[in-house]
């Protein structure tokens, strides 16, 4: 009996917090009522519409989910084999279609095939579904309860064998490339003959290859070649002035590229002392200049003359090599006969105008005719 009083007892306890409740609903007014009726009410609402997304969510766990696209396709609520259809379709098929590359009205057309290219569609449809269960249930059913898409693109997953698309340029780069050509100097005729420079014509490979690779993902299928001039090591204008000597005539000519600016009266060497023939260049430039005594027998026991009165060089010095330069003279009525010891002389006026526009490094030919 007590066993039976117990579980009576137990009875009216697991009763007792309803009875509670209705006994105080029974004493409460309307609007208590009222709350608690709403309460109840909101409590079933929200109950089953966490029931109708948790279902909806089991119902598409298998899809991707809403606002997801892939290279600007819109897969959302697309199971796996629906969204790859659409991949291949609208992606793997347009980016299959070779390339073509042009310079001017030639062609180069890429087969994308010689160069490895293939379009990771399961990649893409791994990632869109990757980024679809990247959050918990909880966390996409409030997505879906407040109408929240991800807004997610997948890109492009492209695979290619970059050395074979640099290989392929290479190529074009050798069909297209036209070397510079400089100009050049030729005296074979005893004056100045300035052949015509060429400006040459390469691929800039490197930028090419960067400009297909940022195409290749893309349905753009028709690029220029990226080129540039080449500019030769040297232009008519590269050459200044040129000074050629005639110690025949007793003339010096100077010239600027392949034009006579004027010719200046000289004195050369005699014929012991003979001035050198050849191609030279001014090596040093000096005004005033102090005369030192050459190794050579004649001017032994000489001594060095200082600027002035005297000094044989006068005031402008062209050398152009040991102990042997051009330079002014104070015996002007020397010029036009072979009577120095190897330097070149001229008039003070001409020394001082050579001096003014030659620099170090003007080439000096000197003819014996």
């Amino acid at each position: 009996m007590r066993a039976n009083g117990l579980a009576v007892k137990n009875t009216i306890m697991d009763y007792r917090g309803p009875r509670r409740l209705y006994l105080y609903l029974r004493r409460a007014n309307g609007r208590r009522v009222m709350l608690f009726l709403s309460a109840c009410f909101l409590l079933a609402v929200l109950l089953g519409l966490m029931g109708y997304y948790f279902v909806q969510e089991l119902v598409t766990y298998g899809n991707v989910f809403p606002g997801v696209s892939i290279v600007g396709n819109a897969v959302g609520g697309m199971s796996r084999s629906e969204a790859t259809d659409v991949v291949q379709k609208s992606v793997e098929t347009p980016l299959a279609i070779p390339m073509v590359l042009t310079e001017d009205e030639d062609t180069y057309t890429l087969d994308l095939t010689s160069i490895g290219m293939t379009v990771d569609v399961k990649g893409m449809v791994d990632a869109a579904f990757d980024t679809s269960h990247g959050e918990n249930i909880l966390a996409r059913m409030y997505r879906r309860f407040m109408n929240r898409p991800l807004h997610v693109d997948v890109p492009v997953k492209l695979r290619y064998d970059k050395a074979q698309l640099e290989a392929f340029v290479t190529g074009i780069a050798d069909a297209v490339n036209v070397p510079s050509r400089s100009a050049y100097l030729d005296l074979s005729k005893g004056y100045p003959v300035v052949s015509d420079s060429k400006y040459g014509f390469r691929v800039k490979q490197e930028d090419t290859v960067k400009a297909i690779e940022s195409a290749l993902p893309t349905r753009k299928r028709k690029l220029p070649i990226i080129t540039e001039s080449v500019r030769p090591e040297t232009t008519e204008e590269d050459f200044g002035y040129i000074i050629v000597i005639r110690q025949a005539s007793h003339e010096l000519f100077l010239y600027k590229g392949e034009e006579l600016i004027d010719t200046f009266a000289v004195a050369v060497g005699s014929d012991k002392y003979p001035t050198p023939n050849g191609v030279f260049s001014i090596v040093k430039k000096e005004k005033n200049p102090t005369w030192y005594p050459p190794k050579s027998e004649w001017a032994k026991d000489k001594k060095p003359i200082p600027p002035g009165p005297g000094n044989p060089l006068g005031p402008y010095w062209l050398g152009i090599g040991t102990d042997i330069g051009i330079h002014s003279t104070p015996d002007e009525k020397s010029l036009g006969y072979s009577v120095s010891h190897g330097c070149i002389r001229v008039s003070e006026w001409a020394a001082m105008y050579l001096f003014d526009h030659v620099e170090v490094g003007t080439p000096v030919y000197i003819y014996p005719k």
